[in-house]
């Protein structure tokens, strides 16, 4: 007979330096977990149960509004910029890869042309 600890599911310990606040990711979720699939934001906190972090606002390019909280089991990937990356560059990939990713699923020709309108706007900031 298995005791209660011995049936509990096993949650990660956040032991490594992958991630930590002030990090800056893009973290793509499994289908079906979230209206998106993939959030841009600025690492507030990470526990054993997942990370929150606080959400990229577009337009004026900074991190303002509303935290995201995501549960490790729902992240697949995760583009990451730590202090040590240059976060512009890092925004204006960032924004391609969640366009990129928030049109999984969808033919190769939708996704070009959605990058290509992506990239026309983002010239004319």
């Amino acid at each position: 007979m298995a005791t209660k600890k011995e049936t509990t599911k096993k949650v990660p310990t956040i032991k490594s330096q992958t991630l930590k606040p002030g990090y800056i990711v893009a973290l793509v979720l499994k289908e079906g977990t979230a209206p998106m699939r993939c959030y841009v934001g600025q690492v507030e906190d990470l526990d054993d149960r997942g990370i929150r972090l606080t959400l990229v606002d577009w337009f004026i390019g900074a991190f303002l509004h509303w935290d995201f909280f995501a549960p490790w089991e729902s992240i697949t990937a995760a583009l990451v910029a730590t202090p040590n990356h240059d976060v512009k560059n890092f925004g204006e990939a960032a924004g391609e890869f969640q366009l990129r990713c928030n049109h999984m699923g969808e033919s190769e020709e939708a996704i070009q042309q959605a990058v290509t309108e992506y990239r026309k706007m983002s010239c004319s900031r």
